[in-house]
């Protein structure tokens, strides 16, 4: 992966977001428009850039790669909780709660696949749509758990309603059985899977406006947590990765996962369970910034 096209392909983003940051202060966005566009991200975007992904012909080395995916998958996260348990023992358990999910948990949807599909093309996608199932399924089992203060919605209900992993399961199918969308529907979905990126930023930029640098600067625990999810996780994914002799690809997609900002799950579900909200806020959307120096970092050792 060549570290200048890393460089630019963030650099776009960041200015996504600034155009978003600049659209909310002049009234242009607003939270209500914000939340619209959360909506048509979550429920037609990325499921449409999901399915776009499994539109290919696969051989016996592409269903070994998304096998093993999913065990790295779920490799990786658990090992990346027990990690952030241990490093963030100290902090009460409200703001530990925020820290191991912010760690264990990156911007996979939003953020990760459109840079996935930049960096390594359709077929990386695809891989990367899977490692998102084992996420998925840990998020909001274990993820919302220690977030929440009581009993919450049983999680299979929960990804049994996300679009992600519906689009997941229907190209999945089409995969399987070699089904070949016509154009009229491939590209239609090609079309609305480029909105992904654009709309991610935009609402991420918006987010940015609900912080005041006053409240940023000194606070010693956003930058400690930072560094631990920007350059400990994925860093620490590379070195278990390439001490099994994982396949380039692979490695690139998973270390490249893990490189990235906290999600922003982390906020929606503080604000749900009423848990240390601001912190969260912070933690994501200095994440966000952040890794505009460190993604690059990361590419280059890989």
């Amino acid at each position: 992966m060549q570290t200048s096209f890393v460089i630019q392909q963030v650099t776009v983003l960041a200015i996504l977001m600034a155009v978003g940051y600049i659209a909310t202060k002049k009234n242009i966005i607003n939270e209500d428009i914000s939340k619209g566009m959360t909506q048509v991200l979550t429920a037609i975007a990325l499921p449409a850039l999901i399915i776009s992904s499994f539109n290919m012909s696969y051989s016996k080395d592409t269903l070994r790669g998304v096998l093993l995916i999913v065990v790295y998958s779920v490799g990786i996260h658990v090992i990346t909780v027990l990690i952030s348990k241990i490093l963030f023992i100290k902090y009460p358990r409200e703001k530990k709660a925020v820290l191991i999910f912010g760690t264990s948990f990156p911007n996979s949807g939003f953020m990760g696949l459109p840079l996935i599909f930049e960096l390594f093309g359709q077929e990386a996608v695809l891989y990367a749509s899977v490692f998102m199932i084992p996420y998925h399924t840990i998020l909001w089992t274990y993820g919302e758990r220690i977030l929440s203060k009581e009993k919450t919605q049983s999680p299979f209900k929960i990804l049994a309603k996300t679009p992600a992993l519906i689009a997941v399961f229907l190209g999945t199918i089409m995969f399987i059985l070699k089904i070949e969308m016509p154009y009229v529907v491939s590209k239609p979905l090609s079309m609305l899977s480029a909105l992904t990126s654009p709309l991610s930023m935009l609402i991420l930029g918006e987010k940015m406006t609900k912080l005041k640098l006053k409240e940023i600067i000194g606070d010693k625990d956003i930058y400690y947590a930072c560094f631990i999810k920007l350059i400990v996780a994925p860093i620490v994914a590379l070195l278990l990765l390439k001490a099994i002799n994982a396949p380039q690809l692979l490695t690139s997609i998973v270390v490249t996962m893990q490189s990235l900002p906290t999600a922003i799950l982390l906020v929606v579900l503080t604000q749900k369970h009423d848990c240390e909200i601001e912190f969260a806020l912070k933690f994501n959307i200095i994440s966000h910034i952040l890794s505009i120096l460190t993604i690059p970092i990361i590419s280059v050792l890989l």
